[in-house]
């Protein structure tokens, strides 16, 4: 049976989810600060809005409506006017303790309700739980924000602040009732380079990418650099090398998938397995890879890329004369 998709029109992000997130699903987008959540979920809004025809309601917990509106036209996202014409509804609403949390929820739900909106973003879910002093009361709100979701009947962000630092997701229990789980981190590479890079860790239904995709955020919003061109650069390079004269060719096939990536220093099972998903098959096409590329789609170190580079052009060179 095939699963209904909800498009989210980020560039290049719903070819790793098979097209978009599942129908009536809830989707924890989890991040440290700076990552870009918010502009992925406000992204993921306009887009549908603007090209799909989908109403949306972005609920404003950790910052005003007004940071959020003047923050989302640096990238041409002009929210006010989508609000003046119907097409979504943004939601200014204070962090509560549990007396207060129904009210907000029904206030989302009437919202919802009359624009008849298909597409919800909670900015975030954190900041709905600092109201909450005992941890099962934030159990029994999941509980609740989890039903309440089902019963919109929508696609839902719930956007979820991650300290530096820290490796927890979650409260321990809204991992498991989530549809789908994105992680957003940044990190300062060896040259202490601002680093960005997105992982999904769960989406049900879907065959979704297992590997860790470079992103950036600039002018246009979110966007996403995937494998997919570190691939055909390979073949490129084939294709020029199958040009040549046919001697060169015949002799240049007798070697070519001779060494294996396990018998190139410093690479394992496990890591072969990781550059195979590049279209690395052997020693002799990671001798010519470009370690930037291993870099920027494996997320490895720019020294360890090079010195799997070197180790394979140096056993591939053992080979020759052993």
């Amino acid at each position: 049976m095939l699963i209904q998709r909800i498009p989210t029109g980020i560039p290049k992000f719903d070819e790793l989810i098979e097209g978009g997130f599942p129908v009536n699903s809830m989707i924890l987008l989890v991040g440290y600060p700076g990552a870009g959540k918010t502009t992925f979920s406000a992204q993921f809004l306009y887009n549908g809005a603007t090209k799909h025809r989908a109403r949306g309601v972005y609920v404003c917990f950790a910052e005003t409506k007004e940071t959020f509106l003047r923050n989302m036209l640096r990238f041409g996202w002009d929210f006010e006017r989508l609000e003046q014409e119907g097409r979504v509804a943004i939601l200014d609403l204070s962090v509560t303790r549990e007396a207060g949390l129904q009210k907000n929820l029904d206030t989302i739900m009437e919202t919802m309700a009359s624009l008849n909106a298909s597409r919800l973003v909670i900015d975030s879910f954190s900041a709905i739980g600092m109201g909450l002093k005992e941890s099962i009361d934030i159990r029994i709100m999941i509980h609740l924000l989890y039903k309440f979701l089902k019963k919109a009947n929508c696609v839902s962000i719930l956007i979820i602040d991650q300290p530096w630092g820290s490796s927890s997701i979650g409260e321990g229990i809204s991992e498991f009732l989530a549809d789908g789980i994105i992680h957003l981190e940044t990190y300062f590479d060896e040259h202490e380079m601002f680093r960005r890079r997105l992982r999904i860790l769960k989406m049900r239904g879907t065959n979704h990418a297992k590997m860790p995709c470079a992103y950036d955020i600039n002018s246009r919003g979110f966007v996403l650099f995937t494998p997919e061109p570190s691939v055909p650069k390979v073949e490129r390079k084939r294709t020029a090398k199958r040009k040549e004269g046919a001697g060169a060719s015949s002799r240049r096939t007798a070697r070519r998938g001779t060494v294996d990536l396990t018998e190139v220093k410093g690479i394992g099972p496990k890591r072969a397995e990781k550059i195979k998903t590049l279209g690395i098959r052997f020693a002799e096409d990671l001798a010519e890879s470009n370690p930037e590329d291993i870099v920027r789609f494996l997320g490895v170190s720019e020294k360890v890329a090079s010195t799997w580079v070197r180790n394979a052009k140096a056993a591939v060179s053992k080979k020759k004369f052993f």
